[in-house]
């Protein structure tokens, strides 16, 4: 608690200075929303829906904000008037915020005890509260509000989401830009072994209710891999099949029928049909092998720490099975990230607070 504490203490402070005409109850609020952040404002989705969508609409010019403002290690508001310009959709953000469950367990008589504290050691932005502003924050039918003030100076338009939503605001924006442009987008999703892609792939999946393909299901099959395949950077990859199996007629708007290869069995499971209508989201290593790069409206790339990434093989692995990655596997991925010079420009890269693929 002393640390989340001092880190939330730091941003109020930065929030106050950016904002002089706050007042103490919106440093309560402050308080309050970084330690609880948004479960007390979860209902339906439809719901939540409907009251973005509502705000949105009523903004107020405020001039120039940043998308994201950090509460406190766990939560941080998502600026609605930058939402906007960034087609962040309602349903979009309702998403966001039904995702959000950071690892914390406060209640309200923490921010109780935590406000008072802080008005104990005289921090002078909370001295002004009373003993009733303060214990009614442990009434579960109440809720903390703005000042008249501070609504008149800056016309607030936020809604609150999980912090570790922040560092991946680049590629959401990035896809919500492309899903405004055009019917169907395809994100692809790059990396070394470990470095977070399943994980990553399957939050972003959620947000923007997509389809998640996975390049280990389109490995070539093992009659097919001779040296001379294995020797071409990526070859271990079925990109022919791929693409002209499932990608390509996707795109073009059809919903294809198409095979994932049990590399176990070494034999083609049944069909299913790729019905995605937005976005397909096609994760793995080889995802930008130029016939699928071709395809790809934004690429997304896996930054996570080398030591990171041992770390998590090691944890899932066993000593066998990792002597044979290093090996095998690892060679061949660095073949082909270094013959494409990957991650290139054109890719957004993404390092995630907690990942795990």
């Amino acid at each position: 608690m002393d640390q989340f504490a001092g880190r939330m203490l730091e941003l109020l402070n930065a929030h106050i200075e950016r904002h002089p005409q706050a007042q103490a109850q919106d440093a309560l609020k402050f308080v309050f929303q970084g330690m609880l952040g948004v479960g007390h404002l979860l209902g339906q989705p439809e719901a939540v829906e409907k009251y973005v969508c509502e705000e949105m609409h009523a903004q107020q010019s405020n001039g120039d904000e940043a998308l994201i403002e950090s509460l406190s290690p766990a939560w941080c508001r998502l600026n609605l008037r930058p939402a906007a310009k960034a087609a962040l959709t309602p349903r979009l953000i309702a998403r966001l915020m039904l995702g959000s469950a950071p690892n914390t367990s406060f209640d309200r008589a923490d921010v109780a005890n935590a406000v008072r504290a802080l008005r104990r050691d005289g921090y002078a932005p909370l001295n002004r509260l009373n003993d009733d502003d303060i214990d009614r924050v442990e009434r579960v039918d109440w809720l903390p509000s703005h000042s008249e003030t501070y609504r008149a100076a800056y016309h607030p338009s936020y809604r609150v989401i999980a912090a570790d939503w922040e560092p991946l605001m680049p590629a959401i924006c990035a896809v919500a830009a492309r899903m405004s442009q055009q019917r169907r987008v395809l994100v692809t999703l790059d990396g070394p072994c470990a470095s977070g892609k399943t994980t990553l792939a399957a939050r972003l999946a959620d947000v923007f209710e997509a389809e998640v393909l996975h390049t280990d299901d389109f490995v070539v099959p093992h009659p097919q891999k001779t040296p001379e395949r294995l020797s071409i950077p990526g070859g271990n990859c079925d990109w022919e099949r791929l693409t002209a199996e499932a990608l390509a007629p996707w795109k073009d708007g059809q919903n294809p029928p198409y095979r994932e290869y049990d590399f176990r069995h070494d034999e083609m499971r049944p069909p299913q049909i790729l019905d995605a209508e937005r976005i397909v989201i096609l994760e793995g290593s080889y995802c930008n092998l130029p016939a699928i790069r071709a395809l790809a409206d934004v690429r997304l790339y896996m930054d996570t720490p080398d030591e990171t990434r041992m770390a998590r093989l090691k944890e899932r692995e066993s000593p066998e099975s990792l002597r044979g990655f290093f090996e095998r596997w690892s060679p061949l991925e660095n073949a082909y990230y270094t013959a494409y010079n990957l991650p290139d420009d054109g890719c957004i890269r993404v390092r995630a607070r907690e990942a795990d693929s």
